[in-house]
């Protein structure tokens, strides 16, 4: 923990704001404005903040370029200026749907209202695109040796670019004030509608300024013709002195993601400076107390500034091991990301993953009551299927493309940081580049459904285990780029794969309102075909909150005119395709089924309760449940079906094999936990023993229960660190065990007895030895697994009260 004057910066749901601290100087409002005790340094005495919110501006807001008829578009920022003609006002300035007395909410109070509209009697009302605005600060000479930056505080609504004596600082949600020629910079809409204002800092370098008078201007941008209110409050210039260290750099919204195939991990995480980063792994059994091996391995992390102010990283495990428990974290030296683990599986086989309609947090206008039902959806899932291997997203994760706090909601389980998560570009994530910042995608091909300057787009694609993924970015319709990229990719991937899944948004065999939107007919008429031709075998697709299942569809057609709705089991023809509709995984937003001249479906429900799909594969099916993750009734409750239907490859006409659904049961696993709430175990006082000291006691009992098919081993082990007081400490190789059986079952069978290495060669429990194990084939079950304790110490040892930590580790 370093001490810093300014504590780092934190995240709030508006931005990053700069905690309190004891020490800084008092502020006291004053008739005249802001008044500001200043704090000693050395020779110069720095004022806490050289500005705030109720400091004097001049500003413009007639709807006119300041630098109109001057080739320096920046004229405006400079000291030698002339905005006499400018209106004057204090901070903070805003507008809000053209209101004498604009009410943006809690914590945004508006000082100074500006003009919002370029004339308020037409008919629609257009918002004036930019305003700009100036005022100054003075810097002594003493003052502008002793500091070696200013950090400055500012709330915005929608956009800005601040400048210092003519020299851009800083530039918040300003893509498109830079996609335009420099004429049309001062005067653009720029930005996005997010909503409340958004808090973000930014920092002036000290060779930017000069000792005297200042100049700080700001470009305010709005979004939008349409835009309903505008806002600014620049609430601090704080100056940071010369030997104030920066703030620690702090890392947001990790998420682990899909890799390009089983043996691969991409990652994906925010900063709120901008430092080099890495992602570093290692097997979590070689990881202790957050502790790394020296020989763990880090990856360097890509990235940039993200549309929020913050910066976005990016970074890939690759050749992982299977069926091995890895721990990682994401940062630097000195500003690490807490430690997170995650367990490949085999990488050949039948395997299990969830699959979530649009979480959409923020849609219900209740933030925290979406993000409990998406937690909730997922903490249900996750029970119910424990080996899943993949979280897979139907697509919109928020309300609001832009909207920092809604992405940190939807982040904020760490079930996204220990299963791989599969985004969707959905409609309501489209609008910004944060979808492209917070996911980080394998095979992404940016020029198939294309993005633009402001908002993300392409599709991807990955292979795992038997099956390929192709994942397509359906608010573009830019059908010849999709149509390229799946025909190549198939082409070139298809044969490594014995199954092809095709993942996008905007469900185009839906029971919702949206299957008569002219967009969702207009792919309803495309790709239908296109997936037949290829040999897709299921589609999944989101945008309509409500469940829908489609008949085996080929060539935009029924591909059986006689199958029936409802039933279990599929053999499709070459080029029948299935299409599933996911419904809402949070809750926070449902729309009526109606069934009326949907040809295609097959099977639906509504019941305005939260679901989630359960995706089993195998060589020869995959089978598609939807489950309830919020009880409707006593007859429906949490994980009751909602619908089930199977996909089975065609057989062989001279043989005949059998399949069965088992509904409701959780796959098998193999799970251990220490019997008792007490996880100290007491060995009393040492008692003399000749040349030694010791003591005798027995571990909590460990309950280990198999339900794996197949009944492969397994083992537990323990090893023991060495044991510690505040006067010294002792090896833990003298400490050794007897371990048995507490209540048999399930083929376990209890490991060797480890003698204390007091007075031998030998190692004790100071290296991993085994408590229990089972051999492959062994009967399902559970088994208590107990062990005696033997600690022999030296008699030199210092006296003390000793701890040391026994870490259990299970093998399979």
């Amino acid at each position: 923990m370093h001490a810093n004057a300014h504590p780092p910066a934190r995240r709030t749901a508006r931005g990053w704001v700069r905690p309190a601290a004891a020490g800084l100087g008092l502020v006291a409002l004053a008739a005249s404005g802001l008044t500001y005790a200043a704090t000693s340094a050395g020779a110069a005495d720095l004022p806490e903040s050289y500005l705030g919110s109720a400091t004097a501006w001049s500003y413009s807001d007639d709807n006119t370029d300041p630098a109109a008829g001057d080739a320096d578009r920046l004229t405006w920022t400079h000291a030698a200026f002339d905005d006499t003609a400018w209106e004057r006002g204090t901070g903070p300035f805003g507008a809000k749907n053209g209101s004498p007395t604009p009410d943006l909410g809690s914590g945004f109070p508006v000082t100074t209202v500006l003009d919002h509209y370029i004339d308020p009697a037409a008919d629609p009302r257009v918002a004036v695109p930019t305003y700009h605005l100036r005022t100054t600060f003075d810097v002594t000479a003493d003052q502008l040796e002793a500091i070696a930056s200013l950090r400055g505080e500012v709330v915005f609504d929608d956009a800005v670019q601040i400048f210092v004596n003519g020299t851009q600082v800083a530039g918040f949600a300003d893509e498109r004030v830079e996609a335009v020629p420099d004429d049309r910079k001062n005067l653009t809409y720029a930005g996005t509608a997010a909503g409340d204002p958004v808090e973000r800092q930014f920092s002036v370098p000290a060779d930017v300024l000069q000792a005297g008078v200042n100049t700080l201007a700001v470009g305010l941008y709005n979004d939008r013709p349409a835009s309903s209110d505008v806002y600014l409050d620049v609430r601090s210039l704080v100056p940071v002195e010369q030997d104030e260290p920066e703030p620690t750099t702090t890392v947001t919204d990790l998420v682990l993601g899909v890799g390009a195939t089983e043996a691969d991990r991409n990652l994906a995480w925010y900063t709120d400076t901008d430092t080099e980063q890495v992602a570093q792994i290692a097997p979590a059994g070689e990881v202790t107390g957050g502790e790394f091996p020296a020989d763990a391995v880090s990856v360097p992390a890509t990235g940039g500034p993200s549309s929020s102010g913050e910066f976005y990283r990016h970074a890939t495990f690759t050749g992982l091991e299977e069926n091995t428990a890895y721990s990682y974290r994401v940062g630097r030296e000195g500003a690490w990301s807490a430690v997170h683990t995650f367990r490949t599986r085999s990488f050949g086989g039948a395997f299990d993953f969830l699959f979530f309609g649009d979480p959409q947090l923020g849609s219900s206008g209740n933030v925290p009551r979406d993000t409990a039902g998406w937690v909730d959806t997922l903490d249900v899932a996750t029970a119910a299927y424990p080996r899943a291997e993949m979280l897979f997203s139907a697509g919109d994760q928020v309300e609001s493309a832009s909207s920092e706090a809604q992405y940190e909601a939807f982040l904020s389980t760490d079930h996204l940081r220990e299963i791989p998560f599969v985004a969707t570009n959905g409609n309501h994530d489209v609008g910004n580049k944060a979808y492209r910042q917070h996911f980080n995608t394998p095979h992404l091909d940016e020029t198939a459904g294309p993005g633009s300057g402001t908002s993300s787009g392409g599709d991807y694609w990955f292979v795992y285990k038997d099956v390929l993924f192709l994942n397509l970015n359906s608010n573009s319709r830019d059908y010849a780029s999709h149509e390229r990229f799946v025909r190549d990719v198939i082409a070139e991937h298809g044969d490594e794969a014995r199954w092809k899944v095709v993942a996008f948004h905007h469900s185009i065999y839906s029971v919702g309102p949206h299957a008569t939107d002219g967009d969702v007919v207009d792919r309803r008429g495309t790709w239908p075909t296109l997936f037949s031709e290829t040999g897709v075998d299921l589609v999944l697709q989101g945008h309509d909150h409500s469940y829908a299942r489609s008949y085996l569809i080929r060539n935009g057609e029924k591909a059986d005119p006689a199958e029936e709705a409802g039933v279990d089991i599929l053999t499709p023809g070459p080029g029948g395709v299935l299409y599933v509709t996911a419904n809402s995984a949070s809750g926070s937003k449902y729309y009526s089924a109606n069934a009326a001249g949907s040809w295609w479906l097959s099977a639906f429900n509504q019941e305005n309760v939260r679901n989630y799909t359960a995706v089993e594969v195998t060589d020869d099916a995959i089978s598609v449940r939807t489950v309830r993750s919020e009880a409707k009734d006593a007859d429906r409750p949490v994980n009751s079906v909602v619908d089930q239907v199977t996909i089975a490859k065609p057989v062989d006409p001279d043989a005949q094999k059998l399949q069965v659904v088992v509904p409701q049961g959780a796959p098998g696993e193999l799970v251990w936990s220490i019997d008792g709430a007490n996880t100290l175990v007491d060995l009393g006082t040492a008692e003399a023993a000749g040349d030694h000291y010791a003591a005798h006691g027995t571990i909590n009992p460990i309950r280990v229960t198999d339900t794996r098919r197949g009944a492969p081993q397994w083992s537990l082990s323990a090893r023991v660190g060495d044991f510690t007081s505040n006067g010294g400490e002792f090896s833990g190789r003298y400490l050794g065990w007897s371990p048995h059986l507490v209540e048999a079952g399930g083929g376990a069978v209890a490991g060797d007895r480890v003698a204390s290495g007091l007075g031998g060669d030998g190692a004790g429990l100071g290296e991993s030895a085994t408590l229990g194990h089972a051999e492959a084939g062994h009967a399902t079950g559970s088994a208590v697994l107990g062990a005696d304790l033997d600690l022999r110490i030296p008699v030199d040892v210092t006296d003390g009260t000793y701890r040391a930590t026994l870490t259990l580790t299970a093998l399979s």
